[in-house]
């Protein structure tokens, strides 16, 4: 029920950011293209929202310009040359299939992109529309947008980036980490949030490893170190909330709780240390100290740099699939030549472009979604088609499109089955088409989609091998460990930035490749799936963490020996590398950092290396 009102949430922002764009588009005289307009509006919304007002607003302002030439440009080209419109199509639908590669973030980003760029060439305009109008059309759509994420943030711009914080500490998982260092690094870093990562990377770190330990434990032992983690636990989930709120006056106190049982070897230092994170959490939340860190600002472009240059390989599975779903995209805009001005071309090549996903089994399960949520809709449309007068199909197509929004998310295929009904009620109504004839198209266009994207889908590039999970996570673990061995030379002042470049290149590519594998390669289990997740973002917070270090600018002894411990570690050779003393607070919190990212590799590692 929870996610069928956040659905229904959802339909209100949809009717919203449309509706409103369509509505202002008619009154600047944008005619047809007003649709256009807001249809495009909704995909940049998706792609700019879900973070902190300042990063989400630059991140739009940066691909604007793309949705616009995306949006645009296909259609203008087609009044000249058919072919070279087709070609910018598939140009940006390779360029919307390799963006996600950059990181999370940038998934919806691909998404918004490329679903501008289908429309803008698929929807066929009624009535007459000047080169300007369709320049105009995206171009009001950013704008709109952008005004709108001002609005919504003003009131509250840091919200959530603390809400990434707090859920990080409360929940620690793969996702909720690599999510808050994200979203606190892309927005201002404020120093209270940053001691608020260290102490919860501190906290959780040595938690895991005491966990761990506890099948060591004897009964007594492991009981006594158990309750004082359920205490520590609770009162990091009381602290998490003080990190959530906008604005607290005396954060919940830390109150100690002992084992009190003799604990072996370096436990008891152990739960000092997790005690001490706590400490420093609710320290950094009482002081809150909004002063940004001196935190070099390039690393996020040179972050962002590093895993480009990891996909143009074509040892790069992202890059592959970029081709295959360019090479889809281009066998659809041929098939919708044959049929210029069909009202259905944009609903099959969204189609198309939407079932071809980075691995293979989400695009079966896509297909059958969109399979068996269109037949359904058929079937429902043919038995309304029997009952109710043909008058009754538009209001009917317009219900569907309301009922149907809240389940996009939660239910699948009963949003694509209420598409039917819209998409067939509201043409055959709207064009006085006949509806059967206009459904057995529909169908006919679904299945063809559907072969387009399980083809291009599962499709593997000859000549290129199908590692196995533990082949694939060797590789990543053996390349991330030679990236920090020669960071640490680094430090020291040797090595060259030529090699140092080549080993950030091959670990971005291996961490790639680690979620993204081959079509044809063996499936992994549910508990393999779960571990690859884990153990790339682990690798990936490596990957980061030793491009911070890199930044430093001057030599230093001390970091280069915990990135040679660190990379020991991450082999296995040796326990994780202790805190490193006499060090800044930038480098605390990246020594932090690293050990946490060590550990939910190692926690990867005991189902993938098998």
């Amino acid at each position: 029920m929870n996610a069928i009102a956040r659905g229904g949430g959802m339909l209100v922002a949809i009717l919203v950011v449309v509706g409103g764009t369509a509505g202002l588009g008619v009154a600047l005289g944008l005619g047809a293209t007003a649709m256009l307009a807001g249809l495009t509006a909704l995909f940049c919304f998706i792609a700019a929202t879900g973070g902190p007002l300042r990063p989400d607003l630059l991140l739009l302002a940066a691909f604007a310009p793309a949705v616009v030439v995306g949006g645009a440009g296909p259609r203008l080209l087609g009044e000249v040359s058919p072919v070279a419109s087709i070609a910018l199509l598939v140009l940006v639908a390779f360029a919307s299939a390799v963006v996600p590669a950059l990181g999370p973030r940038y998934v919806t980003v691909g998404l918004g992109l490329g679903m501008a760029s289908v429309f803008g060439y698929g929807f066929q305009l009624s009535g007459a529309a000047s080169p300007v109008q369709i320049i105009c059309a995206p171009a009001l759509a950013v704008g709109v947008v952008f005004v709108l994420r001002l609005l919504m943030g003003l009131s509250d711009p840091g919200k959530p980036t603390r809400t990434a914080l707090a859920d990080a500490l409360a929940g620690p998982d793969r996702a909720s980490a690599e999510r808050a260092v994200r979203l606190w690094v892309t927005d201002r870093p404020r120093a209270w949030q940053a001691r608020v990562l260290a102490g919860g990377a501190r906290y959780h770190g040595t938690a895991a490893v005491l966990r761990d330990r506890l099948r060591a434990f004897d009964e007594d032992q492991a009981a006594a170190v158990s309750r004082v983690l359920d205490a520590a636990d609770e009162q990091v989930a009381a602290l998490a909330e003080a990190v959530r709120a906008k604005t607290v006056s005396e954060p919940p106190e830390v109150e100690r709780v002992d084992a009190g049982v003799a604990l072996p070897g370096d436990t008891g230092a152990l739960l000092d240390e997790a005690w001490a994170g706590l400490f420093a959490i609710r320290e950094a939340v009482l002081a809150r100290d909004e002063s940004i860190v001196d935190f070099p600002r390039h690393l996020v472009r040179e972050a962002l740099r590093r895993e480009a240059t990891g996909v143009f390989s074509w040892r790069s599975a992202q890059l592959r699939h970029g081709v295959r779903c360019a090479l889809g995209m281009l066998v659809a805009a041929v098939i919708a030549t044959f049929r210029p001005g069909d009202p259905l071309t944009v609903s099959f090549l969204m189609t198309t472009f939407a079932l071809m996903q980075p691995e293979w089994r989400d695009t079966l399960a896509k297909a059958w979604q969109r399979a068996a949520g269109a037949v359904a809709g058929a079937v429902v449309l043919a038995v309304a088609l029997w009952l109710l007068p043909p008058d009754a199909l538009l209001p009917l197509g317009i219900v569907a499109l309301l009922v149907g929004f809240p389940f996009m998310q939660v239910q699948p295929m009963v949003f694509n089955g209420c598409m039917v009904l819209m998409s067939v009620g509201m043409n055959a109504t709207t064009r006085h088409l006949d509806a059967v004839s206009v459904l057995v198209e529909y169908l006919l266009l679904v299945a063809l989609a559907v072969v387009i994207g399980l083809l291009f889908g599962f499709a593997a590039v000859p000549g290129v091998p199908k590692p196995s999970v533990a082949q694939r996570f060797s590789d990543a673990v053996e390349e991330t460990g030679e990236l920090l061995a020669s960071v640490a030379e680094r430090l020291r002042g040797g090595g060259g930035r030529r090699e140092v470049g080549l080993r950030f290149r091959a670990a971005a590519r291996t961490h790639q490749d680690l979620l993204s594998p081959e079509p044809g390669s063996r499936e992994p289990s549910a508990e393999q799936r779960e571990a690859l997740e884990e153990a790339g973002q682990g690798l990936r917070g490596l990957a980061a963490s030793a491009g911070a270090l890199l930044q430093r600018e001057e030599p230093s002894p001390t970091m280069a020996s915990f990135a040679e411990a660190a990379a020991g570690a991450l082999a296995g050779s040796g326990e994780l590398p202790p805190r490193p003393a006499d060090v800044d607070e930038e480098e605390r919190l990246l020594a932090d950092l690293v050990r946490a990212d060590l550990l939910r590799v190692h926690r990867g590692a005991e189902v993938l290396a098998g």
